[in-house]
């Protein structure tokens, strides 16, 4: 089917960059290591792609400027930054302990910023044909679920994790469930969406910043994961918070500060509501304040 293989080709795309990261210029024709006055070099990971793509337009024409902009698997970017440097000035990603690994080895300059969050949600076809109200009801056995169990990434595992948590702060049975009542198992996050959209399955769980795109947005409707669940994760806290720092060996970092400071700002919330992100500026932002604070090991949960 075309949406599927859309899907998978924009997946593929997002894991080639430098040899496994695709680079993508904003506004600019500049090579992703040319980095001359005005100009930023942003790393960021793929799930922000098409989210940053809109904010560095924007970004370019208020400061003036022009933004070489790279993504790629967030853990890839790091393990490449914390061995050498790379003439980068900012990345940008889900949390994790890898950016510990950075601060470590004296490639940040500053430390890692939430800026957004990216909460999963349950998506149903348009009319919701299974009655699907919330977690609870992905194991009822008249529900047909889909999901992407072995997907690249954390996304896969963070979908085991929440609704394993489910089951202790909702009630027991809803990952089995979950399990039991699926039509299909993929190895890729997209691949949920085209039975969904088809209403071949009932509901699949997955990031909210994924119903945004161009492939997907009103073709499912989407149901929130309450707060309380995710929240109460013992595990999977990175896929979450969406984090900002500057790079130590920035040749702007004047120009690197303003970046976040605008990405933390009014510019950086419409960029983040118009695909799919929880920004910390955004209208009812407070009822996920938990997940805002969320830390993982050696977590920065003390940001402003």
């Amino acid at each position: 089917m075309r949406i599927d293989r859309e899907l998978t080709r924009r997946d593929l795309l997002r894991s080639l960059a430098g040899g496994a990261a695709a680079s993508l210029l904003a506004g600019c024709g500049l090579s992703p290591g040319d980095t001359g006055a005005g100009e930023l070099l942003v790393w960021s990971c793929g799930g922000n792609y098409e989210c940053l793509l809109d904010f560095n337009r924007h970004f370019e024409e208020l400061a003036g400027c022009r933004v070489t902009y790279s993504s790629a698997p967030v853990e890839h970017l790091i393990s490449v930054l914390a061995s050498r440097p790379r003439g980068v000035d900012i990345l940008v990603g889900r949390s994790g302990p890898g950016w510990f690994d950075l601060s470590d080895r004296g490639r940040l300059a500053g430390k890692p910023q939430v800026f957004a969050l990216d909460p999963y949600v349950i998506i149903v076809p348009p009319g919701n044909p299974g009655n699907v109200r919330d977690l609870e009801d992905l194991k009822r056995p008249d529900v047909k679920t889909v999901y992407a169990p072995t997907s690249s990434g954390p996304s896969g595992r963070v979908v085991q994790i929440i609704l394993q948590t489910a089951d202790e702060v909702i009630e027991p049975g809803i990952w089995a469930g979950y399990v039991r009542n699926a039509i299909e198992a993929h190895d890729c996050g997209w691949k949920v969406f085209p039975p969904v959209i088809e209403a071949r399955a009932h509901a699949s769980v997955t990031r909210r910043s994924m119903t945004t795109v161009a492939e997907t947005k009103g073709r499912v409707e989407v149901i929130p994961v309450p707060v309380k669940v995710m929240a109460a994760m013992k595990e999977g806290h990175g896929a979450i918070p969406q984090r900002v720092a500057p790079i130590a060996e920035s040749k702007h970092p004047e120009l690197a500060k303003r970046y976040i400071d605008v990405l933390k700002g009014e510019l950086g919330l419409g960029a983040c509501q118009r695909h799919g992100y929880i920004h910390r500026l955004a209208p009812g932002a407070e009822r996920y304040k938990p997940l805002f604070k969320m830390g993982v090991k050696r977590g920065y949960e003390k940001e402003s």
